[in-house]
């Protein structure tokens, strides 16, 4: 359970177990340096969370995604080349990684981003907490994984975590854009569970794929081709839906954004992931990578200069201490 949760639990995750990485000959790293790695991983999907924050705003959720994942993709096709892993995947594989992409990138994302224009950074991250419990309950149906007492008492705190930031985080005082909340409150809520639904299911799609040797690297690019593939497909039914007037001109500095957005959250906080799990043990890591929704608050608090009201810090530690129980 903790391996398949590892990727779910960031809130600009890639969605993959990657439990078939294995480290390179000679690498030493230290128990301390796996933890760190998994650190590190929370703290890029935090960052790219807030570096995301401008362009769905400007872009819409799926224009911004179908945009960034042009970048993804290309990124982690040249990776899975030059490491030369795509041997390790065959038909079933591909299918299986292709519908999870088509699920998890092509619907959750555009739902996750959709949320990020309505409800900013905070709210979005929060709300994406919910994978956590989505995956453990779906797993427990799909595979018939036993859902435990502790992960039944894990749900129940992620839930009422993400009541408590959405419902009481926000301070009188508050005035940065990022507090905004476009349109209808529950339509945003609505679209970031959504997004983590779309998520869960991918992982789990994703999963029997990693039962046999199946590369990580090559994985993740068949999943964001195909995610891309059906974004492009589907680009006029995805973004007529937009409320989003389409720029006439997307500037330097926008792309700009885009492309350190997927840089940082997808292919940076990935091969995070990946170092994490070479020796590091999976329950530790998913805890670690699950701390992403507090630790993306005093980044807010650094880059807004608005301190985040009590209960922003109280739901976000209490959904990552429910997404530990549900892991463990």
């Amino acid at each position: 359970m903790a391996q398949r949760l590892v990727a779910a639990t960031g809130p600009i995750a890639t969605g993959l177990r990657v439990a078939s990485f294995s480290p390179s000959p000679g690498v030493g790293i230290t128990t301390l340096g796996f933890e760190a790695a998994a650190l590190g991983a929370a703290i890029a999907w935090a960052l790219g969370g807030l570096i995301a924050a401008g362009p769905t705003k400007t872009l819409g959720g799926p224009r911004f995604t179908r945009l960034r994942l042009y970048w993804v993709a290309l990124a982690l096709v040249v990776i899975a080349t030059v490491l030369g892993r795509w041997s390790s995947l065959g038909l079933r594989e591909v299918l299986l990684l292709g519908a999870s992409g088509l699920i998890g990138l092509a619907i959750g994302d555009v739902a996750l981003f959709t949320a990020f224009a309505r409800l900013g950074p905070r709210r979005t991250g929060i709300i994406f907490a919910t994978n956590a419990p989505m995956t453990a309950v779906l797993s427990a149906i799909i595979f018939g994984e036993r859902f435990s007492t502790r992960s039944l008492i894990g749900t129940v705190l992620v839930s009422l975590g993400v009541t408590a930031a959405v419902a009481w985080g926000t301070r009188s005082g508050q005035s940065h854009h990022w507090e905004d909340v476009k349109g209808s409150l529950l339509v945003g809520v609505g679209w970031g569970l959504l997004g983590a639904l779309g998520q869960a299911v991918g992982v789990l799609l994703a999963d029997p794929a990693f039962d046999g040797a199946a590369d990580p690297w090559a994985g993740a690019a068949v999943r964001a081709v195909a995610g891309l593939a059906a974004l492009v497909a589907m680009r006029r039914f995805f973004e007529s839906k937009s409320d989003i007037a389409y720029p006439r001109k997307i500037s330097m500095r926008l792309w700009g954004v885009i492309l350190l957005s997927g840089g940082v959250a997808m292919v940076f906080g990935k091969t995070l992931v990946l170092i994490a799990l070479q020796g590091g043990d999976p329950g530790i890591v998913s805890i670690l990578v699950s701390t992403a929704p507090v630790l993306q608050l005093p980044l807010i608090w650094v880059w807004s200069r608005e301190r985040p009201a009590a209960g922003a810090w109280f739901g976000a530690a209490m959904a990552t201490v429910g997404t530990a129980l549900i892991v463990l």
